[in-house]
């Protein structure tokens, strides 16, 4: 049914546009119902190394949810990932999909081992068929402390 309040309905909505970015431990979907487990604001990894020992990789794993509002077509989907420094850290083709005339909204799910190599505020960059539809940030930082 079309909320008749909300000016963008789907007899004006023109482009797909971001509706939201979760970034959670863990996403689930049965029967219908979503579940997000562990929703991340920003992450603050701690390990611990012997000293002398080389530093581990700045990886954890992660789960990115994206919600997508677009009119019917056939899309794609790519997520860029910037590093605080403003270098790009990742470019990853997500999705294809196609919205039919009575849905609006798709839903893609990432499984990332992110790699974070400098501490800061990471930009998550979204593209639907070559145009930037929206970003989000994520502060990360890892803390190492070293044991003899």
């Amino acid at each position: 049914m079309t909320d008749r309040n909300n000016k963008e309905t789907e007899d004006t909505l023109e482009e797909p546009y971001l509706q939201y970015v979760l970034f959670c431990s863990r996403f689930m979907e049965e029967h219908g119902h979503a579940t997000v487990v562990g929703m991340l604001d920003a992450v603050d990894v701690q390990g611990t190394v012997k000293r002398g020992q080389p530093n581990p990789r700045k990886v954890f794993p992660m789960t990115v949810v994206i919600g997508i509002i677009a009119p019917p077509g056939t899309y794609d989907v790519k997520l860029e990932i910037f590093r605080p420094s403003g270098g790009m850290s990742t470019s990853l083709s997500l999705d294809n999909f196609n919205i039919p005339y009575e849905t609006q909204l798709h839903r893609c799910i990432a499984d990332l081992e992110m790699e974070a190599p400098e501490d800061g505020s990471y930009t998550f960059r979204l593209i639907t068929n070559g145009n930037v539809i929206g970003k989000a940030i994520l502060p990360i930082s890892f803390e190492i402390l070293y044991t003899d």
